[in-house]
């Protein structure tokens, strides 16, 4: 487990900001209430069983106010942290990014990848009911909860899923 947590701590991100926290969840009644909690409409409406089942659970959470931003005003571009962008801008349009969800991400793919050299299997679930886990685990109203994720020893590893070929994914000099 020291491994794992460690692989997410040393994981990079924007500016070094690392925002984001990871709540560990081990208690078997939080991880049957977690596992309700990750569902969707009309796909799964009763969650994800599995989770229950996993030795540990990482819930990971986000804070656009730390993380890195980009935005655009007047043309130019400009990079600050979430809590210092100016009012006027407007958060939702097209010339506005946080890093944030690209910072949690590299986070937990270095989690990931632990964990297989481990052989440990994961799943990345972000069908969830994030008001509903946020009231569950107390995360303050200002951060993200994007992704839940299992851990621990699998009954079986799936077939690997389908890839679009290279050519389909990959352009040389510009985007093609």
């Amino acid at each position: 487990m020291d491994k794992l947590l460690e692989a997410m701590r040393l994981a990079p991100s924007g500016g070094n900001r690392q925002p984001y926290r990871f709540i560990v969840v081990q208690d078997k009644d939080t991880k049957v209430k977690l596992a309700a909690a990750c569902r969707w409409y009309p796909g799964r409406p009763q969650g994800h069983g599995f989770v229950a089942e996993a030795p540990v659970v990482i819930v990971a959470c986000g804070s656009e106010g730390s993380a890195v931003v980009r935005y655009y005003k007047d043309e130019q571009v400009t990079l600050t942290i979430g809590r210092d962008v100016p009012a006027e801008i407007d958060k939702n349009s097209a010339d506005y990014q946080s890093v944030m969800e690209i910072d949690l991400a590299i986070a937990l793919d270095h989690l990931t990848l632990v964990a297989a050299e481990e052989g440990l299997g994961t799943c990345w679930i972000a069908a969830l009911d994030e008001r509903e886990i946020k009231q569950l685990l107390t995360v303050p109203e200002d951060r993200r909860v994007l992704v839940v994720m299992p851990v621990g020893y699998t009954d079986s590893w799936p077939e690997p899923r389908p890839r679009k070929p290279l050519e389909r994914i990959i352009c040389y000099d510009k985007y093609s």
